[in-house]
């Protein structure tokens, strides 16, 4: 009773230079039939957050991972016939969670090897320790009974491309790939590809310091009723501005939760931005960014509440990272000793006061007027002196640029 229709669509040449081709399904009918299958697939910030301090990569990636499953029901039909798939084929939509499901069992208790459906990274801080651990990934797929495409493994790497990132020793950076793709974009013209432009540096916003802020040329151009004038000098220079954020391909630090993290965070009149860094000899060295554009009731409260507010989102987003763990808030604590000191407090600042209340945290007086060369996540506070004039010395965007520049990681 299944049957679906399918076609052939070129696939990207192999290392020898070949051209191979994908065969594709239209499981659409047959896709509204099963049960949702809840697996969770891995969140691959955590993923990525593993690696740190390994010196040796190696990248697995299985041949037609899918195609190493058994499956029913999957009939399809073709110019000369009707067939039947006898392992689980691209297209259904429990694959990705079913395949996940699999490869969790089979690499169980492995853990110097993370898995992202069918592609793997073994990590090691030594050679010999990298050889026994892919020894140890190879024994448990040759039981499973799965099968490894070698001309797309790579082994043995102090540098490597997964996930669209590229780890090395020192951190994470944005695929080369990627950023051509980013740099040749075209400026939009529509509200479609606009999303669409957002959706390429939004995979990377973790790399770029008050993404929200950065980009709200763009966003505000999203609601109804708004017009896009691509002949605009702001909205041109916004788009030169995020075209070109990551040309020099900015390294972040993986998390080491052996070290103390610093939260650095900034508030403006229509973002929120914020910063992790832990020490690494001796300097404040970032391991992500994080921002959000403030909706149209936060943007009407005051600045001095806005810095609360920032350390609330701040601590909410980098939760997996801070919490049961000792951390630093670099911030003029001016603005939460005002608040918290009220005798009257409403129920806001009381939900303020009960979200920081779970997390361990000290805070370090350090104002955006004081030791600007010292620690580059320790300047871009704004103080209440210039909260109250209007003016800041330097956006957390220049100081981060120039302290970056002057003191580029190792």
């Amino acid at each position: 009773p299944w049957n679906s229709p399918t076609w052939v669509v070129p696939r990207k040449k192999d290392s020898s230079g070949i051209q191979k081709f994908r065969l594709v399904i239209d499981y659409r009918k047959l896709n509204e039939k099963p049960i949702d299958d809840k697996y969770p697939l891995p969140n691959i910030t955590d993923l990525l957050g593993k690696l740190g301090r390994c010196q040796y990569f190696s990248a697995i990636d299985l041949a037609s991972g899918f195609h190493q499953i058994d499956l029913t029901r999957t009939a399809f039909n073709i110019e000369k016939g009707h067939y039947e798939f006898v392992r689980m084929p691209f297209g259904l939509k429990n694959t990705s969670p079913t395949f996940q499901r699999v490869m969790d069992s089979i690499l169980i208790g492995l853990n110097n090897c993370v898995v992202y459906l069918d592609d793997f990274i073994v990590f090691s801080t030594s050679l010999q320790q990298h050889i026994e651990n892919l020894k140890a990934v190879f024994d448990k797929l040759r039981q499973a009974n799965f099968k490894i495409q070698m001309d797309k493994t790579e082994f043995l790497k102090r540098e490597i491309a997964y996930l669209g990132h590229v780890i090395t020793p020192f951190g994470g950076k944005p695929n080369s790939d990627k950023i051509a793709a980013i740099q040749i974009y075209s400026i939009p013209k529509t509200t479609r590809q606009i999303k669409g432009f957002l959706g390429l540096l939004g995979y990377y916003r973790k790399f770029i310091p008050n993404f929200s802020k950065l980009t709200k040329p763009f966003t505000k151009r999203l609601k109804r009723g708004s017009t896009i004038d691509i002949n605009d000098p702001d909205y041109i220079e916004c788009f030169n501005t995020c075209r070109n954020l990551q040309t020099n391909e900015p390294i972040l630090q993986f998390p080491d939760f052996s070290k103390e993290f610093i939260l650095t965070t900034d508030a403006s009149n229509y973002a929120l931005g914020a910063v992790l860094s832990h020490k690494t000899n001796g300097t404040d060295l970032p391991v992500a960014y994080a921002s959000r554009t403030l909706n149209d009731t936060e943007t009407k409260i005051s600045l001095i509440e806005k810095e609360p507010v920032a350390i609330v989102r701040a601590t909410k987003h980098f939760r997996p990272y801070l919490y049961g763990h000792t951390f630093k808030i670099y911030c003029d604590p001016r603005p939460l000793q005002w608040l918290f000191s009220l005798k009257e407090q409403n129920s806001k600042i009381l939900r303020w006061r009960l979200k920081l209340e779970e997390f361990d945290y000290q805070i370090i007086n350090k104002r955006g007027s004081e030791n600007v060369v010292a620690d580059a996540l320790s300047l871009v506070e704004i103080n209440v002196n210039e909260i109250d004039s209007g003016l800041s010395n330097k956006s957390i965007d220049e100081l981060l640029k120039e302290f970056y520049t002057q003191n580029p990681p190792n």
